[in-house]
């Protein structure tokens, strides 16, 4: 019996050799591990935030809204229908989706809209009036 203890004994204190040599713990180390990181840096050119002036605004139908404007670029067309680069904000918030279709503007709303030629259609975030609902509405484009 007292054989079979000093093998148990011997066989203990080689496990805890094995483990306290081959321990990769680092732990109160003062060398973290260093670790790679890719950063993309994305540049655009755009002009804004500019105040959307709601003089002549018109209920076009349903949530729908319809400015005529002078953009410094040109929107969307039946040939080119995503040309349009204007992002369209309210309170700082963006809205969208943009290009949406004009039947999707007026029966859902929802922050919906499109710059579609010289025209912008657009429907609030929570389809109310952007006449009385004192909110404000910027827009940027690249």
């Amino acid at each position: 019996m007292k054989r079979v203890t000093n093998l148990n004994k011997v066989i203990m204190l080689a496990l805890l050799s094995i483990i306290f040599f081959n321990s990769s713990c680092s732990k109160g180390t003062n060398n973290p591990i260093p670790q790679t990181t890719t950063t993309t840096t994305t540049t655009t050119t755009t002009t804004g935030p500019i105040a959307v002036n709601l003089i002549g605004l018109k209920v076009d139908s349903g949530f729908a809204y319809k400015l005529g404007y002078n953009l410094p670029q040109n929107g969307d067309s039946n040939t080119s229908p995503k040309a349009s680069t204007l992002r369209l904000f309210e309170n700082g918030i963006e809205l969208g989706p943009a290009h949406a279709p004009h039947i999707d503007i007026r029966n859902y709303g929802l922050g919906q809209f499109s710059h579609w030629g010289t025209e912008l259609y657009f429907s609030t975030s929570d389809n109310s009036n952007p006449l009385t609902n004192g909110r404000k509405y910027t827009y940027s484009m690249q």
